[in-house]
């Protein structure tokens, strides 16, 4: 083992400074690895330490590990069954507060320590904080973001929702000892641990904590492992049923389908005129359901409700789903929290720049859609045209081939013709020569 955290002046853990323990799990991570290492030692907060956890790696890896100075870092090398193992060694040698990891193929970002530690701070109850990423490939070339959705159990266990391992940060003491990976799970370890910590407060934030490398080396790449990711993810939704959280489940469920009743109703008065009074009522009831689903973007439209004094915390989470879509290339879809938050009266420094920004990209989207549809009207006026002038000159190529056909019959004819009208009048020959 080797521990370089003695050069650093302060890792003990203060109330506005706590300290972060960084995993990095390696084998063989070489030459993307000294990216991730540059990234941690390009942080401006301070107070972290960097748990290296390398799987026996031969192909230099642990030689540079080991010659890293200046950083606060501790190294262990031994053989592990895979990532499981490896996460959960590092684990029991971490002492901070705070727990991310930073894989070989991906980066974090300077700023995101400073961002979750003030977090952590203005939400003390949360067990988890996760935010964006910026995808980028093999040369670290921006593909495009990615804002994940807010947490939802239901939303998890039917895959559309799983947070981001490379922007998840973990608060120990809240986590307690369910921050572990099951080891017989080989991949989407990941799915059954937010399964496990889904009864627990986890808050999803907009900023952008890390850039995440993918491409052909990414396992979600590869279309041969879906049948064990997918294998995987059912037995840990098996797991979960089967357990002590299958009561939370149910909740869950329940909680879910009474918002759809009353979202249901919420609908109803809007489209039989029941009254401001009863949209109201109902939709205080119905905020409990899907807030990204189509269904109830529907009723924002249609009912216009106005928001709920009892939930104040619906206005930013829907200003938070607007700005999802933005990042998703939807403006169309983030207009419809914008403007529904613009009509209520909803105060936030941040709405009108949003809205604006939705306004613009719409209108740019438009116009793009409308230059891509001239410019193909265009293309299919020429290919018509090339296809009349083509059949016009096929016609007139053919005419002519019937017409040379036709001389060339005439004038067969005509030689047969001559020969016969020559032959016939030939002159006799004179007697002597019939003779002879």
């Amino acid at each position: 083992m080797d521990d370089n955290r003695g050069g650093q002046a302060d890792v003990g853990v203060t109330s506005r400074q706590p300290l972060v323990s960084i995993i990095l799990c390696v084998r063989n991570g070489l030459p993307h690895v000294r990216d991730a290492v540059e990234s941690v030692r390009a942080l401006s907060y301070s107070n972290y330490e960097l748990v290296v956890q390398d799987g026996a790696s031969t192909d230099g890896t642990l030689e540079y590990l080991r010659a890293i100075e200046g950083l606060p870092i501790s190294i262990v090398s031994a053989p592990d069954t895979g990532i499981g193992q490896g996460f959960n060694r590092a684990i029991r040698r971490c002492i901070g507060d705070i727990i991310c990891s930073v894989d070989a193929d991906n980066l974090i970002r300077s700023e995101a320590l400073d961002i979750v530690v003030r977090q952590f701070a203005e939400h003390p109850d949360a067990a988890v904080i996760y935010g964006a990423c910026h995808m980028v490939d093999a040369a670290r070339e921006f593909l495009h973001s990615w804002t994940p959705p807010e947490f939802d159990l239901l939303g998890l266990m039917e895959g559309a929702v799983v947070p981001p391992f490379a922007t998840s940060f973990f608060s120990r003491q809240r986590c307690g000892d369910e921050l572990c990976f099951d080891e017989e799970f080989r991949t989407v370890a990941d799915f059954d641990l937010w399964l496990r910590l889904s009864s627990l407060p986890i808050v999803r934030i907009l900023d952008v904590l890390a850039d995440v490398r993918v491409g052909a080396h990414s396992s979600t790449w590869n279309a041969l492992n879906y049948d064990n990711q997918s294998g995987f993810k059912i037995l840990a939704l098996e797991k979960l049923l089967n357990g002590p959280s299958k009561e939370r489940v149910l909740e869950a469920l329940h909680t879910r389908a009474r918002a759809g009743i009353y979202l249901w109703a919420v609908d109803s008065m809007g489209n039989i005129g029941g009254g401001q009074d009863q949209i109201d009522r109902y939709f205080e009831q119905a905020t409990k359901t899907d807030l990204r689903s189509e269904r109830f973007r529907t009723v924002l439209v249609r009912a216009r409700p106005h928001l709920p004094a009892s939930d104040p915390t619906l206005g930013l989470r829907l200003l938070q789903c607007g700005i999802e879509y933005i990042g998703r290339f939807q403006p169309e879809t983030a207009l419809v929290y914008f403007e529904f938050l613009h009509a209520t009266g909803f105060e936030h420094p941040e709405l009108e720049g949003w809205l604006q920004r939705g306004r613009k990209n719409r209108y740019d989207t438009h116009m793009q859609s409308e230059v891509a549809e001239h410019l193909q009207a265009e293309v299919n006026r020429r290919d018509q045209l090339l296809a009349e002038s083509n059949d016009y000159w096929s016609k007139e190529v053919a005419a002519r081939d019937r017409s040379l056909d036709e001389l060339h019959r005439e004038m067969d004819w005509m030689r047969r013709g001559w020969r016969r009208f020559i032959v016939g009048r030939r002159p006799p020959l004179p007697a002597r020569e019939r003779r002879g």
